[in-house]
């Protein structure tokens, strides 16, 4: 069944693909090496299209995507709001999304439950999804930054009190030799994993072929090239794999 079901997605695949040859305007993170530029990188080479690539932080390519001035970017958390402008792709990629608190380890207040950041100067990266309780409390201290070395750099230097930071922030904090032994993880567990998408515009042109980009992105999945691709980031960074969508 599983070999069947793949030969369809890949005679699908080869009509689709055939039919349209066109140049995306991809929107890549400013960072130098993370899962979404692997994601991506995947998804144009076996869609078999050219791309012009943008460089951007996190919320001007949010906001690059929404205006439509690209085409599609990867690393994304769904909400309502941005569903009015954005299209994600299904599947999700990853099934899970978590975060942690990130404190000094000189840090003497505890964060053992939510009411413990009231206090404190929260550290988050500009235009990220967090969780919802988190998101919606306009009375929590937030210092929005580009990215998490930075929120990191700002923990260190007693700017901010602790950063909410993704996987990868949680093993640069706790694994790089810039911050070796400063740092560690509250007790207070964020409680909300989201699925992480791939968007595209709502005003691009891909939007009409987002049937054809799904039958992509299905294929990718039940081949396993997809499943290596997000394995083989996360052991090259020395970050246990999270959970992927089933």
């Amino acid at each position: 069944m599983r070999v069947l079901l793949l030969l369809g997605l890949c005679l699908l695949l080869n009509t689709a693909m055939a039919e349209s040859r066109a140049t995306w305007r991809v929107a890549y993170s400013t960072k130098q090496h993370l899962l979404s530029h692997d994601i991506m990188n995947l998804l144009v080479k076996e869609a078999r299209v050219e791309s012009v690539n943008y460089y951007l932080p996190f919320a001007r390519r949010l906001r690059s995507l929404q205006l439509g001035q690209v085409d599609i970017t990867a690393g994304l958390i769904k909400t309502e709001q941005r569903e009015q402008d954005i299209y994600f792709l299904e599947p999700a990629y990853l099934s899970t999304a978590r975060h942690y608190f990130v404190i000094r380890k000189s840090e003497l207040r505890s964060l053992n439950q939510y009411s413990d950041l009231y206090p404190m100067r929260v550290g988050i990266k500009l235009g990220a999804k967090h969780f919802a309780r988190f998101d919606q409390d306009h009375k929590l201290y937030k210092v929005k930054l580009n990215n998490q070395s930075e929120c990191l750099k700002m923990l260190e230097r007693k700017r901010v009190d602790v950063c909410l930071a993704g996987e990868t922030g949680r093993h640069k904090a706790l694994k790089s030799s810039l911050w070796a032994g400063k740092f560690k993880i509250a007790k207070f567990e964020v409680p909300y994993d989201s699925k992480v998408y791939i968007g595209i515009s709502r005003q691009s042109s891909l939007y009409q072929q987002r049937e054809k980009l799904e039958h992509l992105l299905n294929y990718l999945h039940y081949s396993g090239k997809l499943t290596s691709t997000i394995a083989h980031y996360y052991h090259s960074q020395q970050i246990p794999v999270p959970a992927m969508t089933n």
